[in-house]
Parts: structure tokens; C-alpha cells; sequence
């Protein structure tokens, strides 16, 4: 690349999707700080080949979101810098920039094993290597927590590639014959959509018998099911930024030390598919729930006892050996999420924030988000 030339790159990114954008603009933060570079990019979907005049083109580098080998072979034969941003394909030798997957799945596993629940269960997309890994580091984290993971695999199933009813049929089978309840793991959040209609053509509740979180956040797929979809915010904007970063470097002829470079999620957005305690004892139940509910409110521990008929000793007591947590630690923990939420959800000040989620004072919430995030309120507000 000349010096003192603009750059010429060529993006190839889903801009039908939320993700896919949200890459973009990361993209092009980095651009007008770091730039500018002159940026070609068109409407571009899952299925959207590459454009002839690719062969011809005389750019200085790519990000793409490379979906086949073959589609790498192409973009390997333009000789110049490529960055991939899906690591869909397995051992593919490019440099990336993607979502940790395997922090994706410990997210997915730690918020349905807060629900109490003790089975599991994943459903992701075929041939699909990120959806591999997932799939892998969920039901690894299951085994090495002492539980099993139930994988549906419908590539061995005939109906799935009759048509997408037979499928659907075939994936509502396969969650009707699952043990009850359980937490199921969706690789994105539109296999989520997939397995809520599954569980609608057999009867089966969600979340109190299928409690199902999915992954990308996309507000579109999330807000307008039925039940509202839990899902995994990630930081597309973060991979679009270290993407455009990592394209710079070696389009100067500075290849990085390391690649590819994993960025970890944002945070999961709790919603009505997750919204359950899995508990036998009915009375616990019903004192998580209550926190769950009141947690954010001026609530104590003799309260949540008196509501759910128990002495306070007796509910400490019957948590820790149910859940191995005090109440004071589970009221702590749900103001908590609550507070992480409204900072990325809202503009509403600390102080507001901090009254909003049953803390006592701006000052101690921003004490507790130190301790957990290693960053200010203003500093996590602020994370791509």
C-alpha cells in the first residue's frame, strides 16, 4: 500500500441483520479515526455471492464475513490483506476478528444454571463452525459441572430435508421426548425462534418446561415472539473496530503477533424465555421468585422468609443447601444484573440507576461495578 494513498477497501458484511451493521459501524469508527480510507459496500446478504468485478479489482484489503472455503479461495487469490470476521469454516489459515464462542456458551450455561435448572440441552446450525464450537464448549461446561447435554443433530434426521414443517416436526419431537424442565442453548437467536415454535406445536411450556436463551440480541427476533427470547448481546461494534485494526496492520505489512483474536460478549438480556426457578421445594421457589421480582425494592431477608411462611434461618438454611447461596447474596447479585442493564439500556444517571436498583447510593454502586466489571459505571457504559 502506497503511504501516502487512501486506502481502497472492499467490505463483504450481512447488512440485513443487526450484527452484520453493528460490525460495520465499528468498521467505520476506525475508519474516520484512523483514516480515512475510501470503503466500498453494497447490500449484502447471507446468500449474496461475491461481484465479478472482484477479479479485476485493484484494492488494498477485505473484511468479510467469509462463509465457504471456496468463497476464501477467491479472496486468497486477489493477494491482498483479508480479515474474517465469522470463522465459519475450520482451519481456515486467515486472519480473524469473531465472537468468543466459548465464553458465548459459559454465558448461555451460568444464567439457565442461576434458573436452578439441572438439564441441558443445545440445538445449533449445521455445518456451521462457529456453531460447532458453542455446541462443544456448552456441553464440555455441563460435563465438567456434573450434568449431561442433549444435542439435536438433524442432519441424521430424514425430515429436515423434506421440507420446514417436516423439520419443525422433527425438532418438536426431538424437545417432546427431552427431560422436564430444561435449559436449552439456541447457537443464534434465529435456531431460537425455531425451537419456540417447535415447543408451540407440541404444547410444551417455555419457559417452565423449555427455558431457551439464543445468541446476537437482535432486538427485531428477541421483542416480537412469544415469549420474549433471552439472548446474548455481543460486541459486533468491538469485532468491526479490532477487524478494521488488524486490516490496517496488515495492509502496512505489519502482521500482528497473534491471531485470531476472540472478543468475549457484552452481556446477556434476560427476557420471558428464562423467566423460571427450577425448584422442587416449593417454598424456595417461591422465595426466588420473590427476589427475583422485589430484589430492586426496599426488601430484606425476614421480609422474603414472612412471605414464603419460614423462619429466616430456616430459609438461609434451605437456600444454601438448594441453591449455595444466602438470600443476601441473591438479592445482591439480581441488583446487580439490574444495574449493568439500565447502564447499557438507558441514559438515566447514576444516581437514578443506583435508586432504580434497590442500591444505596451512587457512590456504593459504583464501588460494586469497580469490584465486578474492573471499571467504572462510565468506563462499562461506554464498552463498544
Amino acid at each position: 500500500m502506497n503511504a501516502h494513498s487512501t486506502p481502497q477497501v472492499a467490505i463483504f458484511i450481512e447488512t440485513s441483520k443487526t450484527f452484520g451493521r453493528e460490525i460495520l459501524q465499528g468498521i467505520s469508527t476506525y475508519s474516520r479515526t484512523h483514516g480515512p480510507w475510501s470503503i466500498y459496500i453494497d447490500e449484502w446478504g447471507p446468500q449474496t455471492p461475491l461481484p465479478e468485478w472482484i477479479k479485476t479489482w485493484q484494492g488494498d484489503g477485505i473484511i468479510a464475513r467469509v462463509r465457504s472455503r471456496q468463497m476464501a479461495e477467491r479472496l486468497a487469490r486477489l493477494r491482498v490483506p483479508v480479515v474474517d470476521t465469522l470463522q465459519q469454516v475450520p482451519e481456515l489459515e486467515m486472519p480473524a476478528v469473531f465472537a468468543d464462542d466459548t465464553l458465548i456458551a459459559k454465558l448461555a450455561f451460568e444464567h439457565l444454571h442461576d434458573r436452578h435448572l439441572r438439564q441441558f440441552a443445545f440445538v445449533g446450525v449445521e455445518k456451521a463452525n462457529w456453531s460447532h464450537r458453542r455446541r462443544d464448549a456448552f456441553a464440555e461446561i455441563a460435563c465438567e459441572e456434573g450434568f449431561t447435554c442433549e444435542i439435536y443433530s438433524p442432519l441424521s434426521r430424514r425430515r429436515f430435508a423434506e421440507s420446514w414443517n417436516g423439520g419443525q416436526d422433527d425438532l418438536a419431537d426431538w424437545l417432546e421426548a427431552l427431560p422436564k424442565p430444561i435449559g436449552l442453548f439456541a447457537a443464534h437467536d434465529l435456531r431460537a425462534l425455531c425451537v419456540l415454535d417447535a415447543c408451540r406445536r407440541r404444547n410444551i411450556a417455555i419457559p417452565e418446561q423449555v427455558a431457551v436463551v439464543g445468541v446476537d440480541n437482535d432486538d427485531v427476533f428477541c421483542e416480537v415472539v412469544d415469549p420474549t427470547l433471552t439472548s446474548i448481546a455481543l460486541q459486533a461494534k468491538e469485532i468491526g473496530y479490532q477487524s478494521a485494526a488488524l486490516l490496517d496492520q496488515l495492509m502496512r505489512g505489519n502482521p500482528p503477533a497473534q491471531y485470531p483474536l476472540p472478543v468475549p460478549p457484552r452481556i446477556l438480556i434476560p427476557r420471558r424465555s428464562t423467566n423460571m426457578i427450577a425448584v422442587e421445594d416449593p417454598a424456595i421457589a417461591s422465595a426466588l421468585e420473590l427476589i427475583r421480582r422485589k430484589a430492586c425494592e426496599k426488601i430484606s431477608v425476614s421480609m422474603i422468609a414472612s412471605q414464603v411462611n419460614l423462619t429466616r434461618r430456616s430459609l438461609e438454611r434451605r437456600l444454601m443447601k438448594l441453591v449455595g447461596k444466602t438470600p443476601h447474596q441473591l438479592i445482591s447479585e439480581e441488583r446487580l444484573r439490574r444495574a449493568r442493564q439500565l447502564l447499557i439500556d438507558t441514559d438515566f444517571t447514576l444516581e437514578q440507576i443506583a435508586l432504580m436498583a434497590g442500591f444505596s447510593s451512587a457512590a456504593y454502586l459504583s464501588v460494586i461495578i469497580k469490584e465486578h466489571e474492573n471499571c467504572t459505571p462510565t468506563e462499562f457504559r461506554q464498552k463498544p
